[in-house]
């Protein structure tokens, strides 16, 4: 188990070198340049577009899409991966952290955009993915096979891990329950619902997803206000530490800049393609109008992070690399000399408002982060698998998912079991490879996302509900479009051929 961690740790200090960082920076300032800030100047159309219910047989409705999404984005990494952050960087990760958010918006946007205008129709369900965009939109279906392939490793083997890691370790700490037990019980239900497939996965989301967030929400204002003398402190910690100010946490700006982005990247997804799946399977009459919707969840995703973030300083339940050592519990000094940091720092700032029971709450909130994450990213596996297939027969590609159902599930029972520095550094290793690549390809297809932006905000400011008509913007190979909005590209058309006849006529009578 060393060892393989010991490999897992080696490719990260590749694939997460400070190239990376400077990348995902540096991508997200271009995209919000060209794209004139969409992602704050239409935060109205992210929320009226977040409410459609329109759903077909085809096609699930952009709020399923949405919370299906944030299944994915609203996991550990918003609670325990948030405190891991902290302790290697410091309180100042917070600030870098919403720094990053802003223009992993723009990168989310333009991802979950691409994702439905190169949707295609799959036994009868949208499907979509940067494995799609790569071969329809560029002619690269080598790298859309690469992708795929590196989806499927990483969402089967990488990123679950984590979140079962984190269940077994969260029950453990706070009931001492076996992970071995929590991993068993906890795939018996997770193989209930992925049984159910896309539908039933989104239903469930939609479902849970909102009451995981509400509830944590709801936890983090209670401390909150229990400590409320306290916040001054607090953000000072954040903001005096972001910039390498105070002699508490001096000398972790660097470190603290470093993991604000890692772990905005990993908590929101963004740049990762994640997201893209649960984007394309959406029913909606422009693509703009998805990606504009999804792109909201980065806010709701940072905010979940921040929620994590102030909980354990307000209640100063954590410890850092450099040496700082909480007083805000007992066991602060205990974990620090045992190396632990993690979901148990949360879990000590709830436990100071409500001892004993505090954790049990913390923990059952960990079950809900982590379990709908693994329900999304068994999604994306599964969606990059049927573009592995291709032309497959159907029933071909049912026993393939169903052998990875059971991988899934061992996967799960496994990474209960092991420690939480591998299942880190599996996801971190798994997130990493897949931002890399799929970045990448949205600089090669960003033009047709500017295009498409400018077609659906002339639409709105025409007083119009957009909806997209390939032709007019001059892009090739998605005729789905022309289905999906047949009847009002012909309405479009005949309006278009009736003032054209009108001024024509005007024009006559002039000359006349």
């Amino acid at each position: 188990m060393e060892y393989i961690g010991n490999i897992i740790g080696l490719l990260n200090g590749y694939v997460w070198s400070p190239a990376m960082l400077v990348f995902v920076v540096v991508s997200g300032v271009y995209f919000s340049i060209r794209l004139r800030l969409t992602q704050v100047r239409n935060l109205k159309d992210m929320v009226r577009n977040l409410v459609s219910n329109q759903s077909s047989e085809s096609g699930i409705s952009t709020f399923n899409s949405f919370w299906t999404t944030m299944a994915a984005r609203v996991g550990v990494g918003n609670i325990a991966g948030v405190a891991v952050a902290v302790y290697l960087g410091g309180p100042g990760t917070i600030f870098w952290m919403w720094v990053t958010s802003i223009l992993l918006a723009a990168i989310s946007f333009t991802e979950c955009s691409l994702g439905q205008l190169y949707k295609i129709r799959v036994d009868g369900e949208y499907r979509g993915g940067a494995y799609y965009c790569a071969e329809i939109g560029l002619g690269w279906k080598w790298f859309g096979k690469l992708f795929a392939i590196v989806t499927v490793v990483g969402m089967l083997f990488g990123m679950p891990g984590i979140q079962a890691n984190m269940i077994g370790e969260g029950l453990n700490h706070s009931l001492g329950v076996s992970p071995l037990m929590t991993g068993v019980v906890g795939a018996i239900f997770l193989g209930i619902i992925i049984l159910g497939g896309i539908k039933r996965i989104s239903t469930f989301a939609a479902v849970l997803v909102p009451i995981k967030v509400g509830l944590f929400l709801v936890l983090t204002a209670v401390v909150l206000i229990a400590n409320y003398d306290r916040i001054p402190t607090m953000f000072s910690w954040i903001f005096l530490s972001a910039f390498d100010q105070g002699s508490v946490f001096g000398g972790m700006m660097g470190s603290a800049v470093a993991m604000g982005i890692r772990r905005a990247t990993f908590a929101s997804g963004a740049g990762m393609g994640e997201e893209t799946p649960a984007a394309a399977a959406a029913e909606t009459a422009h693509p703009v109008g998805q990606g504009l919707a999804n792109s909201f969840g980065i806010y709701m995703d940072i905010v979940i992070c921040t929620c994590s973030g102030l909980m354990i300083l307000v209640t100063d339940c954590f410890n850092t690399a450099s040496g700082y050592i909480g007083s805000g519990s007992a066991k602060m000094a205990e974990l620090a000399a045992a190396g632990k940091n993690g979901i148990v720092f949360p879990q000590e700032a709830v436990g100071t408002l409500m001892p004993g029971l505090g954790e049990f709450v913390m923990g059952v909130v960990v079950i809900l982060f982590a379990f709908t994450t693994i329900l999304s990213y068994y999604y994306q596996a599964e969606t990059g698998m049927a573009y592995i297939l291709g032309n497959a027969s159907e029933s071909t590609r049912k026993n393939v998912y169903l052998v990875m159902k059971v991988m899934v599930l061992m996967v799960y029972i496994y990474f209960s079991t092991t420690t939480s520095t591998v299942a880190w550094a599996a996801a971190d290793l798994a997130c990493g490879m897949m931002v890399w690549l799929n970045v990448l390809m949205l600089w090669f297809l960003f033009p047709k996302v500017v295009a498409i932006l400018n077609d659906y905000e002339e639409q709105s400011k025409a007083d119009q509900v957009p909806f997209f008509d390939p032709d007019k913007v001059g892009i090739a190979n998605v005729d789905l479009w022309k289905e999906i909005n047949k009847d009002k590209i012909t309405a479009a058309r005949e309006s278009d051929k009736a003032k054209i006849t009108v001024a024509r006529s005007e024009n006559l009578q002039l000359n006349i």
